[in-house]
């Protein structure tokens, strides 16, 4: 019965870590190309495109260097990109791996009434879509990205979208090898088969329909481990499932219950077989030979008792003085090894286990070990007040901050979060935070070296990743202040008088997602006591048990709060108050934060000659 216990619970411990990494698998996907319609909306709206030709260009280079995108279309409002054009919608998507146009908007496709241009429009905000059939325009199975975009004055322009086809989703769910006889499938929010291994159901059967309890708990975006009926072959069974995209999609792996426990019954019968043999023959052995060999049966007898206590190192003399009890205690020897070999099968699994989790721990050693830990970071330097926090969303993650001096005066503040989770994204991030130091410069404006970093990252690699980050130069002498973003949200300013507002600038597109783009930097004057703060979108992103998010405006009240306290008490305060918000649900993405109060020039600061080597970057 232990035996069993314990292969229940490495099942359960093996089904749920294979649901966790497959959904994050995919998550992560989704998240990469959730991405990309996002930065065409900043490309957009800083109105880099003057004509038709210059726009499909761009969209068509999109679907090629994004291999896990089907398709992409930006959609206009009538007569608002081109004059005279009532419908315009330049669509290109995957057919026998190359990239196809189609020009969507028609009489006969209206885009303005399919789900992915009217629903985002009226709720002003980006959705997924319900999967559905794309007649007439990619012609599959898909969902989409929708994402609007918005002329100078704030009114409404259009829609920017990325299609995922369905079978991407199938293929992914189709790898997963559980057992001999599991499998895996993906539900939508409606409970639709997304991809099951019986594809005459995908798009037509429902979940609800085969089973209401878990269909119920899947649609509702939760994370969970269950004994019940599994819909294909309606056996028993053990499903993990785990939500997608914040709940816009679950995934489900299953395990029939009737395999796992076949290897127990297996095991078991194995244990009872080589018992009875084992006890059979040395009764049979005392019997006959009870008044000549009764010290070696002794033993034999002591030594099967321990053995079913569980003891299996068990192992008797063999140099007994006749042929029957020698051949008896090699048996029972090969009994015990037998046994031992079985019940290392079991442990198995948990050794595998505790090597992945070692491997985790250590991943996250490293990745932290590469971040400023010890505040004050520059205990000589009354000018300034630095405190920082990161907390990946898993073992290791995407999100890092750095500051360094560039000489005695310059200081070099930045911020990151390199799009998706996990240990790709912190391989990501160990780049790019090493080529943003090796290029960082007083020569030129942040934005021509951000510019540099951008086209390196992008010519590189083809991984499809890219970064947003905050960067900030920073004259700890004079309180002048440079500061360049590329697609990432504007930091606060805590005034010295209390008054909190955004640095709002201009915004480029994320790090690494094309090359030869431009950076802007904006310039102010700090004054004494001004504090800056810094973050990821992990803190406004955040979502509670009701699906609601954390989001700025939370952010900006806090903040009012926090002046006049310390740079350690903001950062804490202020992940204090997203643990609060977000209360048992579990943390979606990393999160960092970076707080730097500017003291005024010092006049104690000690001369250049005294600043540690460590704390200025190399030329």
């Amino acid at each position: 019965m232990r035996s069993v216990e314990r292969l229940t619970d490495r099942t359960e411990q093996l089904t749920r870590g294979m649901a966790r990494y497959y959904a994050a698998r995919i998550d992560g996907k989704l998240s990469r190309a959730s991405k990309i319609p996002e930065s065409l909306r900043l490309v957009l709206e800083s109105h880099a495109f003057r004509s038709e030709e210059s726009l499909e260009t761009f969209l068509r280079d999109v679907v090629e260097r994004n291999p896990e995108v089907y398709g992409s279309c930006l959609a206009f409002e009538p007569d608002s990109f081109t004059k005279g054009k009532f419908y315009y919608a330049p669509y290109y998507y995957r057919k026998d791996g190359k990239a196809e146009f189609v020009q969507l908007g028609n009489p006969e496709y209206n885009y303005f009434r399919w789900e992915w241009y009217d629903r985002p429009k009226k709720e002003n905000r980006a959705i997924w879509t319900e999967p559905y059939f794309d007649e007439g325009g990619g012609n599959t199975v898909m969902t989409t990205y929708s994402v609007p975009f918005h002329q100078a004055n704030g009114s409404f322009w259009g829609i920017a979208t990325i299609d995922i086809a369905m079978t991407q989703l199938v293929a992914e769910a189709e790898r997963l090898e559980v057992g001999k006889t599991g499998y895996a499938f993906i539900v939508s929010k409606q409970g639709r088969f997304l991809a099951y291994p019986d594809r005459s159901k995908i798009m037509k059967g429902m979940i609800q329909e085969v089973n209401e309890d878990l269909g119920h708990r899947m649609m509702g975006g939760e994370e969970g481990f269950v004994q019940t009926m599994e819909p294909m072959e309606r056996r028993d069974a053990w499903i993990a499932f785990e939500p997608i995209q914040d709940g816009e999609f679950s995934l489900a792996v299953v395990y029939p219950k009737a395999e796992m426990l076949a290897e127990a019954r297996r095991l078991e019968a194995e244990l009872l077989v080589l018992g009875g043999v084992g006890l059979a023959a040395l009764f049979g052995a005392i019997i006959f030979v009870s008044r000549s060999i009764s010290k070696p049966i002794t033993q034999l007898a002591k030594a099967a008792q321990e053995v079913a206590r569980g003891n299996f190192d068990q192992r008797v003399d063999t140099n007994a003085r006749t042929d029957e009890v020698r051949d008896l205690g090699s048996a029972f020897n090969r009994m015990t090894r037998e046994l031992q070999m079985r019940m290392e099968e079991l442990r198995y699994t948990t050794r595998v286990q505790e090597r992945i989790e070692g491997e985790l721990s250590a991943a996250r050693s490293i990745q932290m070990s590469m971040l400023v830990k010890h505040f004050p970071a520059f205990p000589d330097r009354g000018e300034i007040d630095l405190h920082g926090i990161v907390k990946p969303a898993r073992a290791v993650g995407g999100d890092f901050y750095d500051f360094y001096f560039l000489d005695h005066e310059h200081l070099c503040l930045l911020v990151g979060d390199v799009a998706g989770k996990g240990v790709p994204a912190a391989l990501y991030m160990a780049v790019s935070k090493t080529l943003l130091k090796a290029n960082a410069s007083l020569d030129g404006a942040p934005g021509d070296m951000l510019a540099r970093v951008n086209n390196e990252l992008h010519d590189d690699g083809r991984t499809g990743m890219f970064i947003s980050l905050a960067y900030a130069l920073l004259n700890v002498s004079t309180g002048s202040l440079e500061l360049c973003s590329a697609g990432h949200p504007a930091p606060y300013l805590i005034a010295a008088d209390g008054k909190v507002s955004a640095l709002n600038g201009a915004s480029g597109v994320a790090l690494g997602a094309w090359s030869n783009l431009r950076y802007e930097t904006s310039r102010r004057k700090l004054s004494p006591g001004d504090t800056l703060v810094f973050f990821t979108d992990g803190v406004t992103e955040a979502i509670n048990s009701e699906k609601q998010f954390y989001a700025s405006e939370r952010l900006l009240k806090l903040l009012r709060t926090l002046s006049g306290r310390s740079v350690e008490q903001i950062t804490r305060d202020i992940l204090n108050d997203v643990h609060a918000f977000s209360a048992n649900h579990e943390q979606a993405d990393d999160l960092t934060l970076l707080a730097v109060r500017w003291n005024g020039p010092d006049s104690h600061s000690p001369n250049h000659s005294c600043l540690p080597k460590s704390a200025i970057a190399p030329p």
